[in-house]
């Protein structure tokens, strides 16, 4: 038997919290009622039998053809780069996301 899977306010709270989703707290009920409604289905899925089911084979052959990846030269790169708010060299400094704290430093300050 597999096991159910649930989501409850503390977990929520926290998957909110990682990634960095605000959410009022009055809409916490309704988020976590759509997010074990996707669990129950993920749950009724899994307890499906295919047993007689033939495995799905892709047929390489009907595949969209691809073109050649051969390397070009880009001569737009210096100006592509000089419309970035903060550049470091032929990089781009972006504001750090992951982090436990509230501030948005930069990479590397």
């Amino acid at each position: 038997m597999i096991k159910k899977m649930i989501m409850d306010e503390t977990r929520l709270k926290e998957v909110l919290e990682l990634s960095k989703i605000g959410l009022p707290e009055t809409e916490f009920k309704e988020v976590l009622d759509r997010v074990n409604g996707v669990l129950r289905m993920c749950d009724e899925m899994q307890e499906l039998n295919f047993a007689n089911t033939r495995s799905f084979e892709w047929n390489i052959k009907k595949a969209c053809p691809r073109r050649v990846d051969s390397p070009k030269k880009w001569d737009k790169r210096d100006a592509f780069l000089n419309q970035a708010p903060v550049r470091d060299g032929d990089f781009f400094r972006v504001p750090r996301i992951i982090a436990l704290d509230e501030d948005n430093e930069l990479i590397g300050d």
